[in-house]
């Protein structure tokens, strides 16, 4: 046992906001002990850890601890205990300031990476114990001399200022006869070790791998694996490259910042967190991540240049040993207010908008080709259509529309198969008007052919067809809707208003879409402040759906307008019912009478559809008046299960259609 005390000057808070508050990942973890390794000029580095574990559980809000080991192995210059204490154990000591250490790496003069001295406390992110076992100095006869001590979390916090005596190992004093350190974590919060491959591209992003000298190995102490850490590449679009070696940055005050490196478009979108964005590398290790340089939302391709863009910038200038510090103290951040920072910003947002020009080709053919292998749209589009002149237009209409798809959704099959559906509906349409194109140039030749009239019938009734099956296809939709609403347990009005709206031959088969037009508008506004001035109560019309339930619905068809009243389904139409629908009546009456003009588009005056499933009217002038009514063909009742069985007999065929598909679809 050696003879020498160890002391941690350092306050609880330091330790508490610069460990466990700056890093919580594995990985991010042992990069920081990595680049001390780096610093002490070591050529090899092993790390001894779990992959794909958890390293600790938790019960009953208490940490339970596995047992596990964590441990990095360099073989660089070590510590001597007095090199510990002096240098090492003062955390927050910038150690390029000393002409001890100074901004070089002892033997191989490497500009370090360390800076703020806090890169030791780091795995209190995620252990609350770190030994540290350390060979270095000038070789005796003996060896190198050890120091051996152990930092303890709780110990640490449990006093704010006075110094804290670290537990000395049982090899300080001795002596070893290679040189380097040895740092284990053990008493492990609850963290993740990621698998073999996340965790090696985790490492590798941190750190720039120009040097042959320095290796960083990785050994699975679950199966004993070992493999070196190697550059991961990202796959990129060529086209897209920007060389940074001749592209320096300006600052505000007009001086020349060196840069190297490269920015590009990526192939495929970001798969994974470590290759995602810019890295950005000052001394051979990351300091920042960028996905845009920092630029406010909004801009041009922001969806694209975010998902996208990678590259690689060189900038040791960020981590001058003279300048201002630029960089957070966790190593994932540079400060973009400053001078450097906002000149970076500008430079970058800059070469986002060239990037942008020369990927959009690019992207477009590849969001191509996603979407027609995604939706199988070659095959659909020959199944579907016998005519190749129409498979063609089809195919090249695809194309077109799939290079502008929405490039986050291609993964979704509904979206993929939608899309597909509405070009397939599009291309007969298309391929009519582009074979009009033809016949129109035959007509100015004066050599009209036989062949090409016929092409044109072929087509017409290709696109005649294409329309009709979608008419179908939307109908059945509207009818299955209607007899969901009408078998549940109570009508949803607003649900059965909006239906009315997007299909209102529910009412009547004849009828075609709702007509939103402008003297609709003009008739409910000026009805409504009408029929409140004769009766000083409030009445709701609604053209469209509205989310406010209206008192009726309008429907212009042809010369007669449409009023629609809707009843719940359990509602008796009673005598009070029928005084407020009489007043309405009276009140349509009087104002076609006295707006000619605004009602002339309406020569047959109007027609009102009560739907409800009963009417029980107890006064003898009310069922004169309704009778009345009824026969002058003003009021009409329609019962929710008559208008379902009407509108399904109107549609047989298309729900006859429907019925084999589904009965096709269960026999495959």
């Amino acid at each position: 046992m050696g003879t020498n005390e160890y002391y941690l000057k350092i306050s609880r808070l330091t330790i508490d906001k610069l460990g466990v508050k700056l890093y919580d990942k594995v990985s991010a973890v042992v990069a920081e002990l990595l680049a001390n390794s780096y610093d002490a000029d070591a050529e090899k580095v092993t790390i001894k850890v779990p992959l794909s574990c958890v390293l600790a559980t938790k019960k009953d809000g208490k940490i339970i601890d596995k047992g596990y080991v964590i441990e990095i192995k360099d073989d660089g210059h070590g510590m001597t205990p007095i090199e510990a204490s002096n240098f090492y154990l003062k955390v927050g000591r910038d150690r390029r300031e000393h002409i001890e250490q100074g901004s070089k790496s002892r033997d191989k003069k490497r500009p370090v990476m360390g800076r703020k001295g806090i890169g030791k406390l780091a795995p209190f992110g995620i252990c609350k114990k770190i030994e540290v076992i350390s060979a270095g100095g000038k070789k005796t006869n003996n060896g190198y001399l050890v120091s051996h001590f152990i930092m303890d979390y709780d110990n640490i916090v449990a006093d704010d200022e006075s110094d804290v005596p670290l537990t000395v190992g049982s090899k300080d004093g001795t002596y070893s006869n290679e040189k380097g350190t040895t740092i284990k974590l053990y008493d492990f919060l609850k963290k993740l070790v990621p698998d073999k491959i996340t965790f090696h591209r985790q490492l590798a992003s941190r750190f720039v791998f120009a040097k042959p000298d320095f290796e960083i190995w990785v050994e699975n102490t679950i199966n004993d694996e070992k493999n070196k850490v190697e550059r991961t590449e990202v796959a990129i679009r060529g086209e897209t490259k920007i060389d940074l070696s001749e592209r320096p940055i300006t600052t505000e005050e007009g001086e020349k910042l060196e840069v190297k490196g490269w920015l590009a478009m990526a192939k495929v979108s970001y798969k994974n967190e470590e290759m995602s964005g810019v890295r950005i590398y000052a001394r051979n290790k990351i300091v920042a991540t960028t996905r845009d340089f920092e630029q406010p939302a909004g801009f041009t391709g922001e969806f694209t240049i975010r998902s996208y863009l990678v590259g690689e910038v060189y900038a040791d200038w960020l981590d001058n040993d003279n300048g201002e510090d630029l960089i957070r103290s966790d190593r994932q951040g540079i400060l973009w207010d400053s001078d450097y920072g906002r000149a970076l910003r500008e430079w970058g947002a800059k070469l986002i908008k060239e990037i942008g020009k020369l990927s959009t080709e690019p992207r477009r053919q590849n969001t191509r080709e996603i979407f027609l292998t995604k939706s199988n749209f070659i095959e659909l589009a020959n199944t579907k259509f016998k005519d190749k002149a129409i498979v063609d237009t089809a195919i090249d209409l695809a194309k077109q529309i799939g290079g502008f798809a929405a490039e986050d959704e291609l993964e979704n099959k509904d979206y993929v198969d939608g899309l597909a559906q509405v070009i397939l509906t599009v291309a007969p349409h298309k391929a009519l008007i582009e074979a009009f194109e033809e016949f129109n140039i035959e007509l100015g030749d004066g050599e009209i052919t036989l062949a090409s009239l016929s092409d044109i019938f072929t087509k017409s009734r290709v696109a005649e067809m294409a329309s009709y099956s979608q008419i179908a296809s939307e109908r059945v939709k509207a009818l299955e809707k209607l007899e969901h609403l009408i078998n549940a347990d109570k009508i949803n009005e607003n649900e059965f208003q909006e239906l009315l709206e997007k299909a209102p031959w529910i009412i009547e088969p004849t009828w075609s879409v709702i007509t939103k037009n402008e003297s609709l508008r003009t008739f409910k506004t000026t009805f409504e402040s009408y029929y409140n001035k004769k009766y000083n109560e409030t009445i709701e019309l609604a053209i469209g759906y509205q989310t406010k339930r209206p008192d009726f619905i309008l429907i212009s068809l042809g010369h007669t307008l449409h009023i629609v009243e809707i009843k719940p389904k359990d509602h008796i139409f009673n005598d009070d019912d029928f005084k407020r629908l009489i007043n309405y009546y009276s009140a349509f009456n009087d104002f076609f009478v006295n707006h000619e003009e605004l009602t002339k588009e309406f020569p047959n005056k109007f027609l009102i559809s009560v739907i409800t499933d009963s009417i029980k009217l107890k006064e003898p002038a009310n069922n004169v008046s309704y009778k009345a009514l009824q026969k002058e063909n003003v009021l009409r009742q329609i019962t929710w299960l008559n208008l379902l069985l009407k509108a399904k007999t109107a549609h047989k065929e298309f729900l006859k259609v429907k019925e084999k598909i589904n009965e096709k679809k269960k026999g495959s």
